[in-house]
């Protein structure tokens, strides 16, 4: 008997009312694919950005206030993949899923930008930052100015006659060696040599000096012609260690230390160094932005081929 106009014909068409069936056609979600990608980069470049540059200097609370408000993005991926998950009716989860791509890949991408950003701060940035608020003191004379009267400096250029006095080398030991020696500006030739009245500027490291047998001062640079300038210890941390050391030489070699004694890294060129630091830290973000745009590029179009396999 033939079917009338508008009958269900076979007991498979029962069974499919009122359920949805999945295309069997793949197909390729442009839109949901250039998501997957840019999506987790703004992640990994906005949380690396924060903790690189000046923001993490001048606002460093606010900074990880925001990196930690960025994890709401994959949270709330990853809620959508789990409201698919238990609504049974959402067919969405049996498509490429794009929700858990970008939930993975989101979080992938607050991890690597976090984990990096603190890396590049601590290595390049931090130290950068630090001195690039405070002063720059050139064409410094270390018998005629009192260190103590440039305290609020970073970076301090000597005279071209300025050197470190390896011969006056000495450490004191708690653990590490903890190295000075004083730096001092020579007299011209056409006048009689004498020595300061005290020695204000000196220079400093840890286990880098020998002062018990060979005198030897080979912190920084110091052995290098271009060397007229250092930064100044910013880090009190071992500030007692190097006092002690100061005392040690007054004693050994009979001279007397200024009352606020100036305690500086040799460098070639301060402001030269710094100026590497921040070229590093800024190539380093930028390479890992890239480098990072490339792999979540190659993730998701290894996820919409593994999708296509598996249809």
């Amino acid at each position: 008997m033939q079917a009338e106009y508008g009958a269900i014909d076979g007991f498979g068409d029962y069974r499919s009312l009122g359920q949805k069936t999945l295309p069997r056609r793949w197909r390729l979600n442009w839109m949901s694919m250039l998501e997957a990608v840019l999506v987790p980069s703004a992640i990994f470049t906005v949380v690396y950005w924060l903790l690189t540059f000046s923001v993490h200097a001048h606002y460093t609370t606010q900074t990880i206030l925001l990196c930690l408000v960025c994890t709401l993005v994959p949270a709330a991926f990853w809620h959508r993949v789990w409201t698919q998950q238990e609504d049974k009716a959402d067919l969405g989860h049996r498509e490429p899923n794009w929700f858990f791509f970008l939930a993975a890949a989101s979080s992938v991408a607050w991890l690597g930008g976090f984990a990096l950003g603190m890396t590049n701060w601590s290595s390049y940035m931090h130290k950068y930052y630090d001195y690039s608020d405070l002063a720059v003191i050139r064409g410094v004379n270390t018998r005629t100015q009192p260190g103590g009267a440039i305290l609020d400096t970073g970076v301090v250029e000597f005279k071209r006659t300025t050197e470190v006095n390896e011969d006056m080398t000495m450490a004191y030991k708690d653990g590490d060696l903890y190295c000075v020696a004083p730096i001092i500006t020579s007299l011209p030739e056409t006048v009689i040599a004498s020595e300061p009245a005290t020695y204000d500027y000196w220079a400093l490291g840890v286990n880098c000096c020998d002062p018990f047998g060979r005198k030897a001062f080979a912190c920084g640079v110091v052995l290098e012609e271009q060397v007229r300038g250092g930064l100044r210890l910013l880090d009190r941390t071992n500030v007692p260690s190097y006092r002690k050391a100061i005392q040690m030489a007054e004693e050994e070699y009979h001279i007397k230390a200024g009352k606020i004694p100036l305690l500086l890294y040799w460098e070639g060129d301060p402001e030269k160094e710094l100026e590497r630091l921040y070229m590093q830290g800024s190539k380093s973000f930028w390479q890992n932005s890239l480098a990072f745009l490339c792999l979540v590029t190659a993730a998701m179009l290894f996820w919409s081929v593994l999708a296509k396999v598996q249809r």
